[in-house]
């Protein structure tokens, strides 16, 4: 029998949070474990996620801390004396034997601490999290968005009654059923006063281009149900409905970043149309002037009036999750839409003062090498400035991988989780892939996107870049991370 539960709701106090003069914990410390060894090989994009649910405790407790290991060398010797709460946030991939040895170590350095994490990671290897031997063990894992859980957890000490919650009770494992996703809140806004490290576009192989940047999320989920994405779902494969916060919220947010370039982490900002028609004109009347860059759909290009209007608010780089170019492809990947949907969209929109960036995935079910490699003619006949190509990945339970693994002749590597058939394998994809990048970017492509982004990408001066690369050259190429080449 199915339990029927209700969307998990935001509390009134978590709008307006009442003075709480006693709560279970005095000092927290929050850590972004990720120090450059994952996925994450850049100084972009700052712990949003942290940074909100740090702001939901900001009036109840007496001393809170934000470390980002990617900055935080010594990292230990900044966690305070009286710390007894740690939260922990593991949106990306990391080893999960790297999180208990960082586990093992917080709970030497200060005994009887206790530590509690977050984020899709976190979720999906939460039994394993709080099931650990005591030295290394998680106390609970939260599953889903914070929307106030924490601070009730804050305020209790125990995560009985807290919905979505993974720990040890008696020996045994227990986990408080998470609702459905609720609707995003307008607040708190992220509290980005803890911040120690600045934020910049840092290249993957270590070149700071001098550009500060900063990130806002203004929606949740997506309403599409591409056959590939596992972001529209929660641990449970329960799709996560599409929810937005109001324009004036994220305006009110937008006022307060000092970053002159913002990155929307929404999965598809211009699903409503007319919300960003909205926010546009706040952004116009209020004089916040900054440089946008966002991913969304094609659908923006059915409206393209809401596109222009976007241009002229500081909205300047658009990725768009085209996929792919060929209608099979399209029907396979569920993509909701067709190729010449795909040419009308770019037709209506390719004069404006925009930098497109198309997202490709290759190695679909039923694609050839040559289809693959129509790839860079079909972006530049579009209009595309910019493209990323991957290789298809089945990740988790979207229902992809039941699709592939029917399929014969195709198969899904366990350690990448990449496809791949008899006739294409792995390494014969990865040099497609190549290719395609080798035949976009051709000199003269170069030479036009590079001309496009200095003139209208307002945060970027290549005088600061050029002698931000002097300075990299001269020092010996160091990464973020401080380690030199060899």
């Amino acid at each position: 029998m199915d339990v029927q539960v209700e969307p998990l709701q935001v509390p009134d106090s978590w709008q307006a949070p009442a003075v709480v003069t006693q709560t279970a914990y005095k000092s927290i410390c929050f850590i972004y474990p990720d120090d450059g060894e994952g996925s994450r090989f850049d100084r972009m994009f700052p712990p949003l996620g942290l940074e909100l649910v740090a702001a939901g405790v900001r009036d109840c407790i007496d001393e809170r801390c934000m470390l980002d290991l990617r900055f935080e060398k010594d990292w230990e010797a900044r966690v305070p004396r009286n710390t007894d709460l740690v939260a922990i946030s593991m949106l990306w991939d990391k080893p999960i034997r790297e999180v208990f040895d960082l586990v093992r170590r917080l709970k030497i350095l200060r005994p009887g601490v206790r530590v509690v994490a977050g984020g899709r990671v976190a979720e999906a290897h939460r039994e394993a999290l709080v099931s650990a031997p005591q030295a290394e063990r998680m106390d609970v894992v939260f599953a889903g968005p914070d929307d106030g859980r924490f601070r009730a957890f804050v305020e209790s000490g125990q995560p009985d009654g807290i919905p979505g919650v993974a720990f040890i009770r008696n020996g045994e494992y227990q986990e408080n059923l998470l609702p459905p996703y609720g609707a995003i809140p307008d607040r708190p806004l992220p509290d980005r006063s803890l911040r120690r490290a600045h934020y910049r576009m840092v290249r993957r192989d270590g070149l700071d281009l001098g550009i500060a940047s900063d990130t806002i999320q203004s929606s949740r989920g997506c309403s599409f149900k591409c056959s590939f994405c596992t972001f529209n779902r929660d641990q449970d494969g329960r799709p996560i409905n599409f929810t937005m916060r109001s324009p004036e919220s994220v305006a009110d947010e937008l006022a307060e970043i000092e970053s002159d370039y913002v990155i929307f982490v929404d999965d598809n900002v211009a699903q409503d149309t007319d919300r960003i028609d909205h926010l546009c004109d706040l952004l116009m009347e209020r004089g916040i002037n900054k440089t946008y860059g966002i991913e969304t759909r094609i659908n923006l290009g059915l409206r393209p009036q809401v596109a222009e209007k976007m241009a002229r608010a500081g909205f300047r780089h658009i990725t768009f999750g085209i996929e792919a170019i060929h209608d099979h492809t399209l029907k396979f990947l569920n993509k909701g839409f067709r190729r010449h949907t795909i040419e009308k969209a770019f037709d209506a929109i390719r004069g404006l003062p925009m930098v497109y960036t198309g997202n490709f995935i290759v190695g679909n079910v039923g694609e050839t090498r040559e289809q693959m490699l129509e790839i860079p003619d079909f972006a530049r006949r579009i209009g595309l400035d910019t493209i990323m190509v991957n290789h298809l990945r089945c990740r988790g339970p979207e229902p992809l991988t039941e699709t592939v693994m029917a399929t014969p002749d195709y198969h899904i590597d366990p350690d990448t989780r990449k496809v791949y058939s008899d006739a294409l394998g792995l390494e014969e994809i990865a040099a497609i892939i190549r290719q395609i990048k080798r035949d976009f970017w051709s000199p003269s492509q170069k030479l036009k996107t590079a001309w496009k982004v200095r003139r209208l990408f307002k945060p970027v001066r290549y005088t600061s870049v050029a002698r931000h690369w002097l300075s990299w050259k001269l020092s010996g190429k160091p990464d973020p991370w401080g380690r030199r080449s060899n």
